[in-house]
């Protein structure tokens, strides 16, 4: 990676409890198997994406718990903040102006869907028919140039992360 360059990865936060299980949507937080399958999706993480600097994340609990497992799995290495430009309600402007308004160069963003979709598919110029989706506690590898183009680089499902 040269150092015009920025690379990002949206992950979406892991499995919450159901909506309507509590009475401010904004309060779910992971399951007991989602906890569980952070913990192992941050490990495997930091195993693909090593030198990463700053998580971002949805100041919603369910992706600030997500944000911490992959914090732990980071260590001392990695700083965390959480963001509006992240909450469900956010746009492609707002997220934009957090990427750019960012120092780091390798950042991990935890999100919700459709956002984190969207986001990607305006970054890289793609289109969609609506049929993308990241499961929970899946992610997007985004490469971004200098000049303002992007390339997808890739894209984990959750059981590729967990794998050791």
């Amino acid at each position: 990676m040269n150092d015009n360059e920025k690379f990002i990865v949206l992950l979406r936060h892991g499995i919450a409890e159901p909506h309507g299980a509590r009475a401010d949507d904004d309060a779910r937080i992971l399951t007991e198997t989602g906890n569980r399958r952070m913990k192992q999706i941050g490990r495997g993480l930091e195993k693909r994406f090593p030198k990463a600097e700053l998580i971002y994340s949805s100041p919603l609990i369910r992706c600030v718990e997500t944000a911490e497992w992959v914090e732990k799995a980071y260590g001392s290495s990695i700083t965390f903040k959480t963001s509006e430009a992240l909450k469900p309600d956010a746009t492609i402007d707002d997220f934009h102006a957090l990427i750019d308004g960012s120092e780091a160069r390798r950042i991990i963003c935890v999100g919700h869907e459709p956002n984190l979709s969207k986001a990607m598919l305006a970054v890289t110029k793609m289109s969609s028919d609506g049929a993308i989706e990241l499961k929970k506690g899946g992610c997007y590898g985004i490469r971004l140039f200098a000049g303002g183009a992007a390339q997808l680089e890739w894209m984990l499902p959750p059981r590729v992360l967990r794998r050791r």
